[in-house]
């Protein structure tokens, strides 16, 4: 009789024993037509050399917490690789569904000097697809861009163009912050998009409690805003976090007229992350953590493009399978 025990523990299970989610208007939804429920995302690879050093087989590589993040609110993901030519950028980003510029150590220029060079790899590249993200987005067509940390940093750069649009912080070792939101948050797409009470419940988690992890020696500062109206006019500040000195920096940023948003802070770190002691495991870090993932892949399911699946299985990310380091990240696909 072992199977009617099963069958009284599941029926006495369900969502109504979850109601901060079956109360949600989330979860009266009607299923929407014309969705395109089989996303695939590009995630630009980042160069191993000088900046990581992993002792690995490759020239770029991405940390796979990204990949997974995206994959649990049911995407695929294809490697953009950075070492690879414009004409191969050309040929993915009308396949693809969105792009995400992850975390991790590159230089936006070729020196430190003040002469505002982009780089010929990292930045030079994710200006490139920025720009294209732009072009589809004003020519009718919805396409999908986030960034994390240094992705959110490079945003700015690609708006902006100017050296002193990075700044210093002291956000090293990692630790975490809790958001002072504007006014735009309330009625920004990503807090209102998914479900605005679900999104309500998320700000608030992210105005109380220390779910947002930082690992930065660079953001940017509120009054860069100021300094160059470009970002300003790009860009809405949603929220507002300090370094361990202080000193505030943006938080979150969604653009005015693009679906193109931005976090400094590393909601992908909560699920998949585990070597560092300040990552927050609990259980509403990892809720902040999937609804930032489940909102990202929700819209790049009203991108239509179509990734034929002849060409499309060479280029998925399971052709290169995570190889754990066990260092600043737990895994990580490399590209040769």
């Amino acid at each position: 009789m072992w199977f009617l025990s099963f069958l009284v523990v599941a029926q006495s299970t369900s969502l109504r024993d979850f109601p901060e989610f079956y109360n949600s208007e989330i979860n009266h939804k009607p299923v929407q037509a014309g969705l395109n429920n089989a996303p695939v995302i590009g995630i630009l690879t980042l160069p191993n050399v000088p900046y990581e050093n992993f002792t690995i087989n490759g020239t770029s590589y991405i940390a796979s917490s990204y990949v997974k993040y995206l994959e649990m609110a049911g995407a695929r993901v294809v490697p953009i690789r950075i070492d690879h030519s414009y004409a191969e950028f050309d040929y993915l980003f009308p396949r693809l569904n969105g792009i995400l510029f992850t975390g991790g150590s590159a230089n936006f220029w070729v020196n430190s000097s003040k002469v505002p060079i982009l780089s010929p790899d990292y930045a030079a590249k994710g200006c490139y697809l920025y720009d294209l993200v732009k072009k589809a987005n004003d020519q009718g067509q919805f396409y999908p861009l986030w960034g994390t940390c240094l992705g959110f940093e490079l945003l700015h750069v690609c708006a902006n163009n100017q050296f002193a649009t990075v700044g210093n912080f002291n956000g090293e070792p990692s630790y975490t912050q809790v958001h002072q939101f504007t006014s735009a948050a309330t009625v920004s797409k990503i807090f209102t998009g998914l479900s605005l009470q679900f999104g309500q419940q998320v700000m608030s988690i992210m105005s109380n409690q220390n779910v947002s992890l930082l690992s930065h020696t660079h953001g940017i500062s509120p009054s860069t805003y100021q300094q160059f109206p470009n970002l300003s006019e790009m860009y809405n500040i949603l929220s507002i976090m300090h370094d361990k000195s202080g000193s505030p920096f943006v938080g979150m940023i969604e653009a005015r007229n693009y679906p193109i948003w931005g976090t400094q802070f590393h909601p992908e770190k909560n699920l998949y992350e585990w070597n560092q002691n300040s990552i927050p495991h609990f259980y509403n870090a990892v809720v902040m953590s999937t609804y930032m993932s489940n909102f990202f892949v929700s819209q790049t399911r009203k991108n239509t493009n179509v990734f034929p699946q002849n060409e499309l299985t060479p280029q998925l990310i399971y052709n290169w399978p995570p190889i754990f380091i066990d260092s600043y990240f737990e895994t990580i696909n490399a590209f040769n």
